[in-house]
């Protein structure tokens, strides 16, 4: 066994024993609880250093106390043997050392046993946990100094928290009315596990605006399809294409796979929402992917972002949009060159867009791209000018 750091690279940090138990593949970790500032510790003996003066006498202390903690395991493993586990080993240390086990009581100690549980329980994505994650900690920052606890949540407290994150980080109504639904999520699984919480939280509302997200045009996807790149490029193009073609999310269109295929649909369960999408095999989609042999290295949606704007850029979609921000009752204008605000999202909404505009039914958009909520499928269609002006011009053929 030895004695490790818990974080070596902050100004103090506790001490835990680390070891390996027959047969489990995966260290066995405890926090003595023992603190100590780095530099005073010896990386090769895994002890604190021998110093001279009151920091040495410290350091012995220390090293008499970690001393027992070896004794004390090596006891356990002797009385155990081959039958010893991590939760015997842990609950026995605890014994030994009477270690009482703490309950969570305050709002960051309840939302990181939250954090731990849907990440134990993995119905949520890797991405969606985060999202959660950086929820706790703006509430952390919001709160400072101060130790909230649940009975605390009333309606004055996260209104105070919704004024402090649109004011620290700029964030808009719609990140705004995201950020409370994580928040409010976390707030309703403790009343579900029986704690008391004040019921006017749930008053706290922030209303979502309409978005000024594009949607490319049909002409715009034919520029795209027809231009000449480089080969990093030509892959990025390719990519924003199949989701053009299929109407998926950039999580699900980069991982397609052939066993996916079932009479000619692409069957692909959303990684986001785990509802099942089907894909008609058109043959400009199947062309692409059999160009890949279905096989795209892995990219994060940044980086994909980054090279979609450039071909963008390069294929002169260069036309001022205006995108509208409400912070509260303020209401900004940005504008931007159209390159700069296409997306991977982009093409999702491109499919929606188009496929409504030449008119296929709602029903078979919301089959092929998995959306469920009539609601949700308005949001992503996006006017299509050329159908606007087409339209109006025959009214008075």
């Amino acid at each position: 066994m030895r004695f490790l750091l818990a974080t070596p690279k902050s100004e103090v940090t506790t001490i835990r024993i680390e070891l390996y138990l027959p047969g489990i593949k995966s260290p066995f970790k405890y926090n003595t609880g023992r603190s100590i500032k780095p530099e005073h510790w010896d990386l090769k003996k895994y002890r604190a250093k021998t110093m001279r003066g009151a920091q040495g006498d410290r350091n012995r202390k220390l090293n008499l106390i970690l001393n027992e903690y070896e004794f004390a395991v090596e006891r356990i493993r002797d009385l155990y043997g081959s039958a010893l586990t991590k939760d015997k080993l842990k609950a026995k240390l605890d014994e030994y050392f009477h270690v009482e086990e703490k309950k969570p009581e305050t709002v960051l100690e309840l939302f990181d046993e939250y954090l731990q549980e849907i990440k134990d329980v993995g119905t949520l994505t890797k991405g969606s946990q985060t999202k959660y994650r950086q929820s706790r900690d703006k509430f952390k920052r919001f709160q400072g100094k101060r130790q909230l606890k649940l009975k605390d949540m009333t309606d004055t407290v996260l209104w105070a928290f919704v004024a402090y994150m649109r004011d620290v980080y700029k964030n808009t109504d719609n990140s705004l009315s995201r950020n409370l639904v994580f928040f409010k999520t976390f707030l309703n699984w403790n009343i579900k596990k029986g704690r008391a919480v004040p019921e006017d939280f749930k008053q706290v509302t922030v209303k979502k605006r309409d978005t000024d997200d594009i949607a490319l045009t049909d002409q715009e996807v034919k520029i795209l399809e027809t231009m000449k790149l480089d080969h990093t490029l030509d892959v990025h193009r390719d990519m924003f294409l199949i989701g053009v073609y299929s109407g998926q999310r950039f999580s699900d269109y980069s991982v397609f796979e052939k066993s996916d295929v079932k009479n000619g649909l692409i069957i692909k369960r959303a990684e986001k929402t785990e509802t099942n999408s089907y894909i008609p095999m058109h043959p400009k989609l199947e062309k692409l992917l059999d160009k890949y042999d279905w096989q795209f290295r892995t990219v994060s949606s940044q980086k994909f972002n980054k090279a979609i704007q450039k071909i963008c850029k390069k294929a002169g979609f260069n036309d001022e949009v205006k995108k509208t921000r409400y912070l509260g009752s303020k209401k900004m204008i940005e504008r931007f060159q159209r390159w700069e605000v296409i997306t991977s999202h982009t093409a999702r909404r491109t499919f929606i867009t188009l496929s409504s505009t030449k008119g296929m039914p709602d029903h078979i958009i919301m089959s092929i791209t998995g959306i469920r909520d009539p609601k949700t499928l308005q949001k992503y269609k996006k006017i299509n000018l050329e159908t606007v002006m087409d339209q109006a011009t025959r009214v008075f053929e």
